[in-house]
């Protein structure tokens, strides 16, 4: 118990450490193969780990902000025309005029600049006091990452010799912990890639989405989703939502039915065709391919991610898994 609590605050960068290191070891293993050296091939792995897993989140991150700054800019500018338009439409009985003259009225309401001014400002506060957590805890995160690098070298070049260790110490038949390491294999193997192939779909059916509704680069906004859906609670909505609106409001701001249309059409898209993929696939590939109910995993998801966090979504299941095989070894005993 007290060697528990003595790792629990780095347990996320430990799980995440034997993840990886299972994720990866196939490459780290045909290095080993090829330098002949266990140090020098677990380091090289290491390092790769860190390129491939940052390069293509400093991209999505950079895509993000660029297009979110982009049209930030050219929503301030739409909004800016909307009063010249307004006093420019003709005929004044036209019912696109009678929107932009009730909108132009909206934007000189007193009451309403009020409540804009004060919701901007309170968005301001959090942003700015986000920041400021972000900056106190890059310490912390320097601490995780360092002890997440260091169990990494250490999994790919002792990973091996630490597993039979354990499978010795257990206080198991021989035959019983063959199947339990079995069942953590064939699971880490499901949850792992179950997830991959989860967010390449979702990716794939955002990307079809942007290209069906007119957005701009859907193959790349497609590629970008696929890296958003491994975050879990926000996954791919954090794209297709922000283009979603952007259409809708860029619909009301040149008065095109056809734009707004697109967008709510887009959300629907994204609720029930994007979003509820990851919820039907995920028990379902992770389920037949690691042998456990539906149920169980989804369970294992939502527990491990409201336990652990972002990792729990690959640890839970796994965990739950092991349970039910010690659960068969005991009925089997006992009969």
């Amino acid at each position: 118990m007290v060697s528990f609590l003595i790792i629990k605050p780095f347990l996320t960068a430990l799980l995440t450490g034997l993840v990886f290191s299972y994720l990866f070891y196939p490459l780290y293993r045909y290095l080993k193969k090829k330098l002949k050296r266990k140090n020098l091939a677990s380091l090289i792995t290491t390092l790769l780990v860190v390129l491939i897993v940052t390069l293509p989140l400093f991209f999505v991150l950079d895509k993000i902000s660029t297009e979110t700054y982009t049209n930030y800019i050219l929503s301030k500018q739409k909004l800016s025309t909307i009063g010249v338009n307004a006093a420019q439409c003709e005929p004044a009985d036209k019912f696109s005029c009678k929107i932009m003259d009730y909108m132009d009225g909206l934007s000189k309401n007193p009451q309403l600049k009020y409540y804009v001014d004060t919701t901007v400002s309170g968005v301001t506060t959090k942003v700015t006091d986000g920041i400021s957590n972000i900056l106190f805890s890059i310490p912390v995160f320097i601490l995780h990452l360092f002890i997440f690098l260091f169990v990494l070298f250490f999994l790919f070049r002792d990973g091996k010799l630490l597993i039979n260790k354990v499978e010795r110490v257990l206080p198991l038949k021989r035959e019983h912990s063959k199947k339990v390491f079995e069942k953590l294999n064939e699971m880490t193997y499901a949850v792992i890639y179950g997830s991959i192939i989860i967010a390449i779909i979702q990716g794939t059916l955002g990307g079809i989405g942007f290209f069906i509704f007119g957005i701009p680069t859907p193959l790349l906004w497609g590629i970008v989703m696929s890296f958003a859906a491994l975050i879990p609670y926000i996954g791919s909505s954090i794209i297709w939502l922000p283009a979603s609106l952007f259409l809708i409001f860029n619909g009301y701001a040149d008065f095109d039915t056809a734009l707004i249309i697109k967008g709510i059409l887009l959300i629907f898209y994204g609720i029930f065709i994007v979003g509820t993929i990851d919820n039907i696939l995920k028990p379902k590939i992770i389920g037949e391919r690691g042998g456990l109910h539906p149920v169980v995993v989804l369970l294992g998801v939502v527990g491990g991610l409201k336990l652990i966090g972002f990792i729990g979504v690959l640890v839970g299941p796994i965990i739950l898994a092991i349970l039910v095989t010690f659960i068969k070894i005991y009925e089997e005993e006992k009969s």
